[in-house]
């Protein structure tokens, strides 16, 4: 079985994945956040601290379905359950103490609202010796990873989850909505 992406619009998997910017701002952070990059030669930083652009976004997950339905999340961390469509921009993700899959039921046509924010790479502005970077990809989209019948779910909480989130085949992902992050001189598009 291979990885599944789905549309929007696509019904097998009754679930809208919606995403918008709350707030945008910068961020001064240490060099020595960024070490590992830099010893492998991906980020040239030259100074003692780097500008990194924040987005504060709110995740709507909505379920079209008329019947309830189910979708595993961890109850913490459950940005883990989400990927990004693009290299420059990471999710930047909870810190938690007692973080476990659970399964999250939505009722016919609920909506439930997570908040977390993205990062947007340094990359652009502190490039690596002789890098030039080619066409991007111009928007931003998150991806939901299901992992199981939304109706009838089968796994088991953590070994049956962590396998499933370990094998990328089994993945169906519905993808949200678009952001566009670059600016003018990181799009390949002006």
């Amino acid at each position: 079985m291979s990885e599944t992406s789905l549309a929007q619009g696509d019904t097998s998997v009754p679930i809208v994945v919606t995403i918008r910017i709350e707030k945008e701002y910068s961020v001064k952070l240490p060099r020595n956040l960024f070490r590992f990059e830099t010893e492998r030669g991906e980020y040239n930083i030259k100074t003692d601290s780097v500008i990194q652009k924040w987005y504060d976004i709110e995740v709507d997950l909505k379920n079209t379905s008329r019947e309830p339905i189910s979708i595993w999340l961890m109850n913490c961390s459950w940005e883990d359950n989400f990927t990004v469509n693009n290299n420059y921009v990471s999710i930047r993700g909870t810190n938690c103490d007692r973080n476990f899959p659970e399964l999250e039921q939505f009722k016919p046509n609920e909506s439930k609202i997570y908040k977390t924010t993205l990062a947007k790479s340094v990359k652009f502005e502190n490039p690596c010796d002789n890098c030039i970077y080619g066409p991007q990809v111009e928007t931003t989209k998150l991806g939901l990873i299901v992992i199981d019948d939304v109706y009838k779910p089968k796994l088991k909480p953590f070994l049956g989850y962590d396998l499933a989130m370990e094998d990328k085949s089994v993945w169906k992902i519905v993808w949200s909505n678009s952001l566009f992050l670059l600016n003018k001189a990181e799009s390949s598009s002006y």
